[in-house]
């Protein structure tokens, strides 16, 4: 399978290294050097709502969690939890996205993301 579609998922706390690795390499326009250009869509609970990194530095998403499902892939990078977990509906479009048949890319403890979406359940993780 071609991956052409990526989507981002971004939330509170999330990670600036982490991210700007994600945007690094699928939201840059490289078909100049040969490589395939990715429609890439940075997505959160809220198009256009700020929100906080880790860091202080807000992200403003363009694309809501629904532009999750369908994405040839869901890139999720290191994200805090908030109050001991991650918003339910973020992991819900999580879970829609890997059973829509979206690969899910992880970076750093964004596994414990997928993790709570319950996408880890009897698997290892390395």
């Amino acid at each position: 399978m071609a991956i052409r579609s990526v989507s981002a998922l971004v939330l509170d706390g999330l990670a600036v290294f982490e991210f700007g690795v994600i945007c690094e390499v699928f939201g840059i326009d490289r078909s100049a050097d040969g490589v395939p250009n990715f429609d890439f869509k940075v997505c959160g609970p809220e198009p256009g709502k700020p929100l906080r990194t880790s860091v202080g530095a807000t992200i403003i998403p363009d694309h809501g969690l629904d532009d999750l499902i369908g994405a040839d892939l869901v890139a999720i990078p290191a994200i805090a939890s908030q109050n001991g977990g991650y918003l339910p509906e973020a992991l819900d479009a999580v879970r829609r996205a890997a059973e829509s048949g979206s690969i899910i890319l992880t970076v750093c403890s964004g596994a414990f993301v997928a993790g709570a979406a319950g996408l880890l359940d009897g698997r290892p993780c390395t």
